[in-house]
């Protein structure tokens, strides 16, 4: 008999911003994962389309062809896809952050890493995602 043991994260990840702590679920489902990207994604083919296919869709502080409506839109995208992972007393903190563009971005950046890999989205690395 063959007997194999399986490792669940139960430690929230972290992410510190200035004063602020914010925790992340620990696991997180592949599809979870990948419909909250698939919604993020939207928003940033349509940014890429107006900015061009070899500009980033998500570091849009100098972005002079996009409408504010459209950034409004990417900003929002960003918040919400960070927010889905946080544990409910950090949505709150997170809520009233005000956080500059390349923060969010970085944010964003870290909670793709840390939920991709096993989500079946090739262009997110790392992670601790399981089916």
């Amino acid at each position: 008999m063959t007997t194999k043991t399986f490792a669940i994260r139960t430690e929230p990840h972290e992410a510190i911003i200035g004063s602020a702590v914010l925790l992340f679920e620990p696991e997180v489902l592949g599809s979870e994962f990948a419909e909250a990207y698939d919604t993020l994604r939207e928003v940033q083919r349509k940014v890429k389309a107006v900015k061009g296919n070899g500009s980033s869709s998500t570091k849009h502080a100098k972005a002079e062809d996009l409408d504010t409506d459209t950034l409004i839109e990417l900003s929002n995208a960003m918040r919400n896809f960070v927010s889905r992972f946080l544990l409910v007393d950090s949505r709150e903190v997170f809520a009233g952050l005000r956080l500059p563009d390349r923060v969010l971005a970085e944010l964003m950046e870290y909670v793709a890493e840390l939920y991709g890999s096993g989500s079946g989205n090739r262009d997110a690395a790392g992670g601790t995602s399981s089916d």
